[in-house]
């Protein structure tokens, strides 16, 4: 998916600005009244959870992380995104699994979504790339959730005419981030357009990005059409390659990268694009839940389908839908009493925080 700024006016710029300083800093009661499902009664698999409902009526685009906190519970952290007027968002949100409570957190140090994905590392996440506005950013963020703050890291790079961008996917192996970012145009006969995607790697130790192999590219200039390989984060890491899913080229493709090699293998796609899913890995699975599709007829489909695909068997089986369809969303793999489980937030309430037993 594509951002441009003729989407964003002047007006909305100064919605984002002031909606930006008037930004609750303390959580409000977040406890409602809402019936939500006791989590020890879902016992068998391949079922859905209601859990206790993000606050902000509407969050969409947004980047998402678990990790642990000193208790040993997971936390889910739910970064920037969008609201329901479309504009950036600086909120961070954090919900306790175990307890089902939400909590605000350090917001970001500015608007931004449809970021290039998060990855965690020693305990700190990172967020790289990402929309404040109309144009896409290469700046790289890291959240420490033990301290509550934010530092700013080494940008990512350009790669000979393309400057890094947003709406990727982000791995981590042996302790680096392995980014898949689009690369937007930076001679100006081809403004605003992106012509291709990049994969960058960094390093946390020495913070500094390497550019690696791409993914493969497809750029038909006649009708402006792109790979977008990871739109809106769908991708993860298994077995130590970084598998990424693309809206491109007409089928919704899904590749492989090997660090080992330094290249990328096409496997067996989805049939048609799709962006705006959770993507979550488990079990050396990946997961791809809702999203919109784009169909061959030119509509767009906003879907309930929660499909997994298996690298072993190079193929793609269907789970138990969501209860509605949704796009937008982000997913992130938690652990409840010692049971796994796909935590899926983001959209419209109610229903905008679900859990998934595998």
């Amino acid at each position: 998916m594509r951002y441009y700024p003729s989407l964003y006016t002047t007006l909305a710029l100064a919605v984002a600005a002031l909606a930006s300083c008037n930004e609750e800093t303390t959580a409000p009661n977040l406890a409602g009244d809402q019936e939500v499902t006791a989590p020890e009664l879902a016992v068998t698999s391949n079922t859905w959870i209601t859990r206790r409902d993000m606050w902000n009526t509407e969050r969409t685009d947004f980047a998402t992380a678990t990790v642990p906190n000193a208790a040993g519970q997971s936390v889910v952290y739910v970064i920037g995104g969008r609201g329901a007027s479309g504009v950036g968002l600086t909120s961070v949100m954090a919900y306790n699994v175990a307890t089902n409570t939400w909590n605000l957190r350090a917001p970001l140090p500015w608007p931004r979504f449809a970021m290039s994905g998060t990855g965690v590392i020693n305990g700190k996440i990172y967020v790289t790339g990402g929309y404040p506005y109309g144009y896409s950013s290469p700046r790289t963020l890291m959240y420490d959730p033990a301290k509550n703050i934010w530092t700013e890291k080494s940008r990512m790079p350009d790669v000979e005419d393309l400057q890094a961008g947003g709406t990727g996917v982000t791995g981590v192996i042996n302790g680096k981030l392995y980014v898949v970012t689009e690369g937007r145009c930076t001679d100006t006969a081809y403004e605003p357009y992106m012509c291709g995607e990049l994969l960058l790697r960094y390093n946390p130790v020495t913070n500094r990005w390497a550019p690696l192999a791409s993914p493969p590219q497809d750029v038909t200039w006649t009708t402006n059409t792109y790979p977008s390989w990871g739109t809106n984060g769908m991708g993860g890491i298994i077995g130590g390659k970084l598998y990424v899913v693309g809206t491109g080229g007409g089928e919704g493709r899904l590749a492989v990268y090997d660090p080992a090699t330094n290249r990328w293998t096409a496997k067996r796609g989805l049939g048609q694009p799709r962006y705006g899913a959770a993507s979550v890995v488990h079990a050396g699975k990946l997961y791809l839940i809702g999203g919109t599709r784009l169909n061959a007829d030119g509509t767009r489909e906003v879907l309930r389908a929660n499909i997994a695909y298996d690298p072993v068997t190079d193929r793609w089986t269907n789970d138990a839908p969501l209860p509605s369809a949704r796009t937008g969303i982000g997913g992130s793999l938690v652990t409840l009493s010692g049971k796994p489980r796909i935590e899926v937030t983001g959209g419209s309430r109610p229903g905008n925080n679900l859990q998934f037993v595998p």
